[in-house]
């Protein structure tokens, strides 16, 4: 008779891992390829042009440090890089598995499409907060020495401009991931979407509240009435001013509307490659 301590033991079959878990293996592969990809190194040079042309201004020139810091985010970096970055990261978030043929694969994984889709998605945010967060502060350390601001009145400005350019590189990528998903086109429909909304609608007095720029501004501290032009004292007695705090609402019921609607729609779709 055998006793019990030389019952045989029985292995246990090796337990699988769970959704979140593999979703969370798939961020972490995507983001390690996307960041060492050569189109993240050439948005990067270019996030980081502005900071070029401010040492040399700071070095050769007698400018107001903050006020070059606060130009150009506001001229340049809000209205131009940011959203060149989020294209660049959002739109192929799908589109590139679709034209490489590789989405059939990708949704044969032992993962639901949701996590699949929020995965890549998530993956695509992060390094574009990297490649849009990282030249900011950059800037900021260039402008600090043309600056004779103590550090400590200088932050709440370079805690405004971040504020905006995380919340605007959340925004932006998941509203060209939704456009691709959506349209299958990485690029046309994100162009045309900037230049109708972001462009176009942000121009105009009222309707400008559909563009994501304006609640960037508003993040920001950039008040309507810095750029008041010939529509604002022709619609309005006063330009639109808000808190920041609706800058942020507004922009995440944007996120968040893009984010449900793209993974529906991704958990639906038949792809054919």
């Amino acid at each position: 008779m055998m006793s019990t301590s030389e019952a045989p033991k029985i292995e246990r079959p090796p337990r699988s891992l769970s959704s979140p878990t593999l979703g969370l293996r798939l961020l972490s592969l995507d983001f390690g390829r996307q960041i060492r990809a050569r189109k993240t190194l050439t948005l990067v040079a270019i996030q980081l042009l502005p900071v070029v042309i401010a040492a040399v201004f700071v070095i050769w020139r007698d400018v107001d440090g903050m006020n070059l810091f606060r130009n150009t985010i506001e001229h340049v970096y809000i209205p131009l890089l940011l959203p060149l970055a989020a294209l660049f990261f959002g739109g192929p978030t799908i589109v590139n598995e679709i034209e490489g043929r590789t989405i059939t694969y990708l949704t044969l994984r032992p993962l639901s499409r949701a996590t699949l889709f929020l995965a890549k998605l998530a993956s695509s945010i992060s390094v574009a907060l990297v490649a849009t967060l990282l030249p900011v502060l950059a800037l900021f350390g260039v402008c600090m020495i043309g600056s004779g601001d103590p550090l400590g009145d200088s932050l709440p400005m370079l805690g405004a401009a971040l504020g905006a350019v995380a919340v605007g590189a959340i925004t932006y990528t998941a509203i060209f991931a939704f456009l691709g998903v959506l349209f299958s086109a990485t690029l046309l429909l994100g162009i045309v979407y900037f230049v109708v909304v972001e462009l176009v609608f942000a121009a105009i007095p009222i309707i400008e509240l559909l563009s994501v720029k304006f609640h960037l501004r508003t993040i920001a501290g950039f008040t309507s009435s810095d750029r008041a032009g010939f529509l604002d004292r022709l619609i309005l007695e006063e330009p639109l001013n808000f808190e920041w705090w609706f800058g942020v609402l507004i922009a995440g019921l944007m996120a968040s509307f893009a984010i449900i609607v793209s993974t529906l729609v991704f958990r639906q779709r038949q792809f054919h490659v």
